[in-house]
């Protein structure tokens, strides 16, 4: 979802390791420490689905899943990076 947004192309490693360790952005410094937030929000929001499937028998779509981790994203860099922004758009942009 996020690489499809900044039109980037890239192959998926076989790991979650090869996958962290590879998460780099070309660009600005500032967007690096943004763009970091991504993979720790794919990661809560799948885990988060996994243990509503597990232990409470609740199954969202996948674009309730998806959701939820932009709207985690949004938080995270409205809290720690874009104070005055109100709009998610601001923060996608800024990736």
């Amino acid at each position: 979802m996020f690489i499809c947004l900044k039109r980037i192309t890239w192959v998926k490693p076989g790991s979650i390791n090869g996958v962290l360790s590879s998460w780099i952005r070309d660009g600005n410094a500032p967007k690096e420490e943004r763009w970091k937030f991504v993979p720790a929000c794919v990661c809560w929001a799948i885990w988060k689905e996994r243990n509503n499937r597990s232990f409470e028998n609740v199954q969202n779509s996948l674009q309730k899943i998806k959701m939820n981790c932009l709207a985690l994203l949004y938080f995270r860099c409205k809290q720690d990076i874009l104070a005055r922004t109100e709009d998610i758009f601001d923060v996608l942009d800024c990736l």
